[in-house]
């Protein structure tokens, strides 16, 4: 089974869409998030649930986009865009930037990057 969900992700047409719709995902992250509902959209400690949620996400198809033998840059890229949105955060009225978010950004993208990086490494060895 996991043979056949590595060469599926594999082909050409899955990792573009999956490129896509991570940017996608980071193009609505600012965009949404800019906007009033955003404020308080979850309350404690839900709003970490959604961090990790929706970055776990993204690191996945991030990881697919740049190809599942270098998800460690996915975790680079996932980790700075997850500091942009605390620092884009900053600049909006009734938002705050909190290291505890970039921080539940930065787990959620390490351990979607170990479990696919272990579901590789066994599919080579």
């Amino acid at each position: 089974m996991l043979h056949r969900v590595l060469q599926f992700t594999a082909t050409r047409p899955v990792r573009l869409a999956c490129a896509g719709l991570a940017i996608a995902l980071t193009v609505n992250l600012f965009y949404l998030g800019a906007g009033p509902g955003a404020v308080n959209l979850f309350q404690p400690p839900w709003d970490k649930v959604a961090h990790f949620a929706a970055f776990a996400v993204l690191t996945t198809l991030v990881a697919i986009g740049v190809g599942l033998r270098r998800v460690w840059i996915a975790l680079g890229i996932v980790v700075l865009i997850g500091l942009a949105d605390e620092a884009h955060q900053a600049t909006l009225p009734g938002r705050h930037a909190g290291i505890d978010d970039w921080v539940i950004d930065a787990v959620a993208a390490l351990v979607v990057v170990s479990v696919i990086a272990l579901a590789v490494r066994r599919r080579v060895a």
